[in-house]
C-alpha cells in the first residue's frame, strides 16, 4: 500500500469505524460501512438511517479528485429512484450489489500532507451534500 493511501486511510479510521481498503487490479477501494444519512432514504420500502458506502481511488491520487460513490443496489429517496446513478463503472471488491453516484466535489486541491488541504475525509464527509438533494 502507498504510504499516502496508508495515511488516508488511517485518517478515514480516526472518523469512521471499520473504514476498510482493498487493492484491485492496481487501485484502490475504501468502504465505510455506516454511513449516516438524512431522512427519507430507503431500501426498498424500508427506512434507513446508515448505509454502507464505498468509492475508488485511482492510481493517480491525489493528484486527481475521486469520482463518484457506491451505495447499495435499490437506495431510493421516499420511494424515488435517484437522479444520475446507474451501475457501477468497475465491481468494487466488497461483496453485495452497488448503485454509483454521480459525484465530484469543486476545488480539489490536495497537498503533500494528508492533513492539509483536500482529502479522502473531506471526499467522504461531501457525500452527505449529495444524500441531503434527496432523489
Amino acid at each position: 500500500m502507498r504510504a499516502r493511501i496508508k495515511d488516508e486511510l488511517a485518517l478515514l479510521l480516526r472518523h469512521f469505524s471499520g473504514a476498510e481498503h482493498a487493492e484491485a487490479n492496481g487501485e484502490d477501494w475504501f468502504r465505510i460501512p455506516h454511513y449516516a444519512l438524512p431522512d427519507g432514504w430507503r431500501i426498498g420500502d424500508t427506512a434507513i438511517g446508515e448505509l454502507p458506502v464505498c468509492f475508488l481511488v485511482k492510481g493517480n491520487y491525489p493528484g486527481d479528485a475521486p469520482y463518484g460513490f457506491l451505495t447499495p443496489a435499490g437506495l431510493n429517496f421516499d420511494g424515488t429512484a435517484p437522479n444520475n446513478t446507474g451501475a457501477p463503472p468497475a465491481a468494487p471488491p466488497f461483496s453485495g450489489e452497488w448503485l454509483h453516484f454521480s459525484w465530484s466535489v469543486d476545488n480539489w486541491a490536495a497537498s503533500g500532507e494528508v492533513g492539509k488541504g483536500s482529502n479522502l475525509l473531506a471526499w467522504v464527509r461531501s457525500f452527505v451534500v449529495r444524500f441531503k438533494e434527496g432523489a
